[in-house]
């Protein structure tokens, strides 16, 4: 189905044979690096959309107070919370969500560290009204003394940086390979060119153009990138599934990139071979006409 009629015998060039793998792992490189770009950039985008807007307050219990006196203070330091200009909504988290939110540092020894968690208010704000924290952080301790809030600011700058970080890395990876698909195509083409230099003179002094020449080198090109097309997105494909199997078996991070994973990221992904065939066949074309130019016949 890949065969083309061609004047020149390059099937017989032992410097393309290895050149089908190499686009192949080309293309995977290129994949791998580009679902990572598309994972973080998703992750990134909900994560800021969640979390900007929410700041935490946390009450510490108080030595010596019973469950009435525990909930007297809650209330009190929740109806503080409520009346600061700013917060629309709040919602105390029960003992079973902050064990959860322990459980990455503590793990099953929640339970049985002995000591009273504290109470965990979220607290959902207004986009376009940024509500006075440090009045509201004085009004908190006179109603719950040690209560604290976290707003999450700098936390989520130094994450979020973190991941533009990886973004950007993986988006540099992905225009390097790129790159270096084209200048190894380009060197083979060369190469080629040079050994059937020869037969290459003959088929002008016959009347052949630059262009039908190119046009050979250019049809070899779109067999060997068809095929590493076709290798590339299946080890890619094996390396993502065993991610996901991985991810399964309960590492947080990986999961949390699994589930990130929307439909709608294969569309991007499936043009990456594409790319790298019509890379490989104007690389050739370019790199054949040039070498002609220069020759001598």
């Amino acid at each position: 189905m890949l065969r083309f009629r061609t004047d020149l015998p390059l099937d017989r060039d032992t410097t393309a044979r290895f050149l089908p793998w190499i686009i192949g792992f080309m293309v995977y490189l290129a994949m791998i690096a580009a679902t990572v770009a598309l994972l973080v950039d998703h992750v990134t985008q909900r994560w800021q959309r969640d979390l900007s807007g929410q700041l935490t307050v946390e009450l510490p219990g108080v030595a010596g107070e019973d469950d009435a006196e525990r909930s007297q203070r809650v209330d009190a330091a929740m109806e503080e919370i409520t009346d600061t200009n700013g917060v629309i909504g709040t919602r105390l988290l029960d003992e079973s969500e902050v064990k959860r939110l322990l459980q990455p540092w503590l793990g099953d020894q929640a339970d049985q560290l002995g000591v009273t968690l504290p109470d965990l208010v979220a607290v959902s704000l207004q986009p376009d009204i940024r509500p006075n924290l440090s009045e509201l952080a004085a009004r908190l301790q006179e109603v719950s003394p040690g209560a604290a809030i976290d707003d999450h600011a700098q936390f989520n700058a130094s994450a979020l940086n973190f991941l533009r970080t990886i973004e950007v890395l993986a988006l540099s990876l992905l225009a390097l390979v790129l790159v270096a698909t084209a200048g190894v195509v380009a060197f083979v083409a060369r190469a080629g060119l040079s050994i059937h230099r020869r037969i290459v003179e003959i088929v002008h002094l016959v009347g052949a153009h630059d262009s039908y020449v190119a046009r050979q080198f250019q049809a070899q090109a779109f067999r060997y990138g068809f095929m590493g097309a076709f290798i590339g997105p299946l080890l890619a494909a094996a390396t993502l599934l065993s991610a996901g199997v991985f991810a399964a078996r309960g590492a947080a991070p990986m999961s949390a990139a699994v589930q990130a994973f929307e439909p709608w990221m294969v569309w991007p992904l499936a043009l990456i071979p594409l790319a790298a065939v019509l890379i490989a066949m104007v690389t050739v074309r370019i790199a054949v006409l040039q070498a002609l130019r220069r020759m001598a016949y």
